[in-house]
């Protein structure tokens, strides 16, 4: 089922927002980050922007950098927000559009920034088992360089690993426990052995 955006104001923005419509100013533009995920290497910018009641950060990605500048309006639709190391970003993402707006707004205010609020990262369901928490955990490692790892959810590998060790400890468990089994059953044909003798 299709879902309808709906026009937000910056201060109504939560992070479960979804479907957002905004138009909003630049206000300033960060500088060019490169990070490494497990989506490869990517590039990130950090954009504050702005309408008549607060502010938020936007993140540009890879080929959405360089397209807008300093006091431009823009206009962004079904836009979403994540939520980075405990701080909201407005993400376009993939079926999401950021276009130059056909009417500037001026009255614009910076504060509250909606990005300064503290808000608690969604829980995310951790994966089980040997190989595919192994996985994860690559992008576990890689979520402490910058905001893509961390939004991308890679935190839950290290469980991974964990049930990967129990694994192969379970499996050597066995195969000691079976050592255990052949050498009672050789003393118990020892004996038997030995009582034939002295008859």
């Amino acid at each position: 089922m299709e879902t309808t955006s709906t026009n937000f104001n910056v201060k109504d923005m939560t992070e479960t927002s979804k479907n957002v419509n905004a138009t909003l100013k630049v206000i300033e533009i960060g500088e060019v980050k490169d990070i490494k995920s497990q989506f490869g290497d990517k590039r990130v910018c950090e954009v504050k922007v702005a309408d008549a009641t607060g502010s938020i950060l936007l993140s540009l990605w890879d080929d959405q950098i360089g397209k807008i500048a300093v006091d431009d309006t823009i206009s962004i639709q079904n836009g979403y927000i994540s939520v980075v190391r405990n701080s909201m970003r407005l993400n376009i993402g993939k079926y999401g559009k950021m276009l130059l707006a056909e009417e500037a707004i001026t009255d614009v205010i910076t504060e509250p920034n909606m990005s300064d609020k503290h808000v608690e990262q969604p829980d995310r369901p951790r994966r089980t088992g040997g190989y595919g928490g192994g996985s994860s955990s690559g992008g576990g490692g890689r979520s402490g360089s910058g905001g893509y790892g961390s939004m991308y959810g890679g935190g839950g590998g290290g469980g991974g690993y964990g049930g990967g060790g129990g694994g192969f400890g379970g499996g050597r468990g066995g195969t000691g426990g079976g050592r255990g089994g052949r050498d009672r059953g050789k003393d118990s044909r020892d004996k038997r052995g030995g009582g034939g003798k002295r008859r």
